[in-house]
């Protein structure tokens, strides 16, 4: 099928996209800014540039969309609430969604919404299914009217309620590790609110069984089926990481630091998942004790793990001869590392291969030593820090071929000299600057190709 995404590059959009068009459908994209779709997308589609939050959107790639996954949507947690947040949580969703299907074929087959699981709004113990009445508050207000909007489109219609999603990279757990890494931190309040909560993987699969089955319409609960009070939860995230649990978080401070926002953080939602399986899907993340310990693997070792992928429209082999000069290396790196090649220890990189350069870090001279430990043209290689300011710094380069393509993966296993103390005091400064120089690079390989297309 040819299959529009909206919100495509965020966390559910770029992994379902991924599984999509390795189905073999036709994705079409929806992206306020075309350099970031091509920046960011691991897979290949075509881009639709416009803001649904302002307006329909005319493009006469849109009379070719058969289905459509609806994923659009401002972050709701993390920050304070002013009125300008909330008019934006509430605009990308419900009038961004009424722009959308403003801007559809009338013939479209199905439609698949996104929705939050904060629709019931705080409900205590009670188990919600989907024919439960919404809440009163902000968010389930938002939701219900999102829902609201999705009715209206043509086609079959479903609606997936998320959970808290659960995932190796980016996602709740990103906000969640560091106070627990750091052996501080603890439940919410009395830790007797429930959390619904659910793997990357299954939110994914979920979508993709509601596009693909016809029998599937109307809204289901996108949460694992054993939801589990904050206290179980927190203890189980603390125990994955070989932490003792920290003092509890006093409602107080929350409402300091989130204001209105802090409801959605405490809410108590213990969501119901009888009705997906009833319809068929299975789910391979029940436990979260095992999905917890699974996700924290690498952490338990100290060290932090940063993760990218980018779809090249080429092969591997074509793009693997821009890697094979070392050179290279200083155009796909920010400016103001003031990168330097000095030597390379032979004519061409290979297996133990060296390669001495230096830098300055926020205006500190650093000097580097890196060494090949894997080279596997035109698929792989590894470059292992022999000298330099880290401890640990492991950077794998995979470029798997795919979909026609390449799909580029960047996997770096990174620890901060001085140990605990380093980490506690540098952690954050170190992931953003890492974030900025892998954010550059694929900016940079993005430019070097034409618009992509499937």
């Amino acid at each position: 099928m040819k299959i529009l995404i909206t919100g495509a590059t965020g966390l559910i959009g770029k992994e379902l996209g991924k599984v999509l068009a390795e189905k073999g459908h036709e994705i079409f994209v929806i992206s306020r800014s075309l350099a970031k779709a091509r920046e960011v997308l691991p897979f290949p589609c075509e881009v639709i540039v416009g803001d649904l939050s302002k307006g329909t959107i005319e493009d006469p790639m849109l009379e070719k969309i058969e289905a459509v996954v609806n994923l659009m949507g401002e972050p709701v947690v993390g920050m304070k609430w002013t009125e300008d947040k909330k008019k934006s949580i509430y605009d990308s969703r419900v009038l961004g969604t009424k722009h959308l299907i403003e801007s559809l074929p009338h013939d479209l087959k199905v439609f698949v919404g996104g929705s939050a699981i904060g629709y019931y709004g705080s409900c205590g113990d009670e188990v919600l299914k989907e024919d439960h009445a919404p809440g009163s508050d902000f968010l389930s207000k938002v939701t219900v009217d999102w829902e609201a909007q999705t009715q209206k489109a043509p086609g079959r219609k479903a609606l997936i309620r998320t959970s808290i999603v659960l995932a190796h990279h980016g996602g709740a757990l990103d906000e969640m590790l560091f106070p627990f890494r750091a052996g501080v931190g603890g439940m919410l309040g009395d830790g007797q609110q429930w959390m619904s909560w659910i793997h990357l993987k299954d939110i994914v699969g979920l979508f993709v069984y509601a596009l693909e089955n016809r029998h599937v319409e109307g809204p289901i609960n996108g949460c694992a089926p054993n939801p589990v009070r904050n206290k179980e939860f927190s203890q189980h995230l603390a125990q994955s990481l070989h932490k003792t649990l920290g003092p509890a978080v006093p409602h107080l401070a929350l409402k300091a630091l989130f204001g209105e926002a802090a409801a959605v953080i405490t809410s108590s939602i213990r969501g119901s998942a009888e009705r997906a399986e009833s319809l068929g899907y299975k789910f391979h993340h029940r436990d979260l004790k095992e999905t917890l310990h699974e996700i924290c693997a690498p952490y338990r070792e100290g060290e932090d793990v940063f993760y990218a992928e980018q779809f090249i429209p080429k092969p591997p082999e074509e793009v693997f001869t821009f890697f094979r000069d070392p050179h290279n290396l200083e155009s796909l790196t920010p400016p103001t590392l003031n990168f330097h090649i000095e030597a390379v220890s032979t004519p061409e990189i290979g297996q133990g291969t060296t390669i001495d350069y230096k830098l300055k870090i926020h205006g500190v001279p650093a000097r580097w030593k890196t060494e090949i430990d894997e080279w596997m043209p035109p698929h792989k290689f590894v470059d292992n820090q022999a000298k330099g300011p880290y401890r640990l710094w492991h950077h794998t380069h995979e470029f798997r071929p795919y979909l026609g393509g390449t799909l580029m993966v960047d996997r770096v296993r990174y620890r901060l000299p001085m140990g605990y103390v380093g980490w506690l005091m540098g952690s954050k400064f170190v992931r953003k600057d890492v974030e900025n120089i892998f954010h550059f690079r694929r900016q940079f390989i993005a430019r070097m190709d034409t618009p992509r297309k499937p």
